[in-house]
């Protein structure tokens, strides 16, 4: 298969994972189309050595890889098969480009190919063994038309001259990589509703979490399937005196107090003092660096609204506040603070002009002698 995959000029690439069923998500599919040919892969059943052959294929420059939203499926198959994708061309970013309102998948191959994809499975647990043909042919439906989608949304953006902003958006997507998350100790502060928790009410949600998170990781399954975050909440609130008590506690469910009550009843009982909430940093607002944000924000809204495509693909706020605080002269220093040749040309003619308003004569004079 990963021989017949190399000899193509393009192929359609999607993976699925197991993040909404398990703790520690792994790669559960990976699917390929190509030459008419529809391939679903188990890399459960096969060693990472195994599937060296098709990270082969990825890596092969000569060999376009079709995707469609491929952020995070280029990062799980650079954790779990340690490979950089190269070529790859993403039709999702292609419709953004062409201004859609709807970029997902199925909206697309419905309007762009007549085909209405059934996504009734979109949550589905994919770590599971045997799969039903039934989903590996909805799995195999997420590549099967993504050539199509790929030609007619390129011919569409060559129409409207923006088939070199693509080209660039899909070449950024090379420098994907997997980036394991930082641990956090705080990370209970973020359950929803912790923050009306105070003194050992909120000692009682972190140790709450934490047992919760050691019973999840143990089992391999979300946080959530152990006990929901209202549950965690209301114990932490009004601890139970035994486990009858527990018991009555919604949520909770006799199968956890069989299994589990002496353990929570003492996370309740004596939980360890936690640091206590980091204090708000407190910045004086720079009043004309806001205006000037605001400048460069109204003018790219007004040109975004000029393209029909979305604020935000032209320049985020963390890009705009970059272009104040750097001051670009031209074109080539404004490329450097949006991070593509496109948006800088698009853009230049209506933000260079606000940059060097700003400058004093004296500072246009130094720029000019340096």
């Amino acid at each position: 298969m990963c021989a017949l995959a190399a000899s193509s000029r393009s192929v359609a690439l999607d993976t699925e994972s197991d993040s909404l069923h398990s703790y520690y998500h792994k790669l559960c599919l990976i699917q390929l189309s190509f030459d008419d040919r529809h391939v679903v892969i188990d890399p459960l059943a096969l060693r990472r050595e195994s599937l060296r052959p098709l990270a082969e294929v990825l890596e092969d420059p000569g060999t376009e890889k079709i995707m469609h939203g491929a952020d995070y499926d280029l990062r799980v198959l650079n954790r779990d098969l340690g490979v950089r994708v190269a070529k790859v061309v993403d039709t999702q970013i292609a419709a953004q480009l062409l201004g859609e309102e709807q970029t997902g998948l199925a909206a697309l191959v419905e309007r762009e190919a007549d085909v209405v994809l059934d996504k009734k499975f979109q949550r589905a647990d994919w770590g599971a063994r045997p799969l039903t043909p039934e989903l590996l042919a909805y799995a195999a439906g997420d590549t099967a038309y993504l050539g199509r989608l790929r030609a007619t949304l390129a011919q569409r953006l060559a129409t409207v001259d923006r088939l070199t902003w693509w080209q660039e958006e899909c070449r950024a997507l090379e420098d994907v990589r997997w980036e394991a998350p930082e641990p956090d100790p705080l990370a209970f502060d973020r359950v929803k509703g912790s923050a009306r928790l105070k003194g050992e009410a909120r000692d009682r949600l972190a140790a709450l979490y934490e047992w919760r998170e050691a019973i999840a990781a143990g089992q391999d399954v979300p946080p959530f399937k152990v006990l929901h975050a209202e549950t965690l909440l209301a114990l932490a609130q009004e601890p139970p005196a035994d486990l009858e008590a527990l018991s009555g506690v919604r949520g909770v469910g006799r199968g956890n107090v069989r299994r589990f009550g002496p353990a929570i009843l003492h996370a309740l009982a004596s939980p360890p003092a936690v640091p206590p909430r980091p204090q708000r940093r407190r910045f004086a607002v720079d009043r004309d660096r806001e205006a000037r944000v605001k400048q460069l924000r109204d003018a790219r809204d007004r040109r975004a609204k000029e393209l029909g495509l979305s604020p935000g693909l032209l320049a985020s706020r963390a890009a705009l506040e970059e272009v104040v605080d750097r001051r670009p002269f031209d074109q080539v220093g404004l490329r450097d603070c949006l991070a593509r040749d496109w948006r800088s040309e698009v853009l230049a003619p209506v933000l260079i002009p606000l940059v060097a308003a700003w400058r004093s004569p004296a500072a246009r004079s130094d720029a000019q002698s340096a």
